[in-house]
C-alpha cells in the first residue's frame, strides 16, 4: 500500500510539476509574443513619424518655392492672388526670424537677404542641421527681361508689395 502510495504521489508531483511548466511555458511564449508585437509596432509608428515628418518638410519646401518662383516672375505675369495665398500660408508656419527675413526681401527692404541665401537657411531650418550646402549653388533661371539688361547682381523681382501697417 505505501508503494502504491509513493507511487500515486510521484505521478501526482510529476503531473502537477508538468502542468505547472507547461503554464510557465505558455506564459512566457505569449509574453514573448506580445512583446515582439510591441517591438514591431514602435518601429513601425517611429517609421511612420519619419514619414509623416519628411512629408511636411516636402510641402513646406514646395510653399516657400513657389512663393519664391511666383515672386520672381518677370513680363508682368504675376498673380498676385497667388503671390498673397502662398506668401501666407509661409508666414503661418515659419519661425519669427525665418519670416521677418523673408518678408524683409518679399519687401524689397535695403539690406534684405539675397534669394539663394533665404533659401538655404529655410533649408537648414526645415532640415534641422546644417549639411554644408552653400547659398550660392542654388541655381536660379534666369527669365528672358524684355525692358533691358538683366540683372545677374541679385535675384529681384517686379512684385510690388503692400506697405507694412505702423
Amino acid at each position: 500500500m505505501e508503494y502504491t502510495q509513493a507511487s500515486v504521489i510521484a505521478i501526482i508531483s510529476s503531473v502537477s510539476t508538468i502542468s505547472i511548466l507547461g503554464v510557465v511555458g505558455y506564459l512566457l511564449r505569449s509574453w514573448i509574443i506580445e512583446r515582439l508585437k510591441a517591438s514591431i509596432k514602435h518601429e513601425y509608428d517611429l517609421k511612420m513619424l519619419e514619414v509623416e515628418r519628411q512629408r511636411e518638410i516636402r510641402l513646406k519646401g514646395e510653399i516657400v518655392s513657389d512663393l519664391l518662383a511666383q515672386w520672381i516672375r518677370k513680363n508682368g505675369q504675376l498673380d498676385y492672388h497667388e503671390l498673397n495665398r502662398l506668401s501666407f500660408q509661409a508666414f503661418i508656419w515659419l519661425p519669427k526670424t525665418l519670416a521677418e527675413k523673408l518678408s524683409s526681401s518679399l519687401s524689397h527692404q535695403p539690406g534684405a537677404q539675397d534669394l539663394r541665401d533665404l533659401i538655404k537657411e529655410i533649408r537648414t531650418y526645415l532640415q534641422e542641421n546644417d549639411d554644408g550646402f552653400k547659398a550660392k549653388d542654388v541655381i536660379v533661371f534666369n527669365e528672358p527681361d524684355v525692358r533691358g539688361i538683366p540683372n545677374y547682381s541679385r535675384v529681384t523681382s517686379d512684385a510690388v508689395t503692400k506697405p507694412k501697417p505702423k
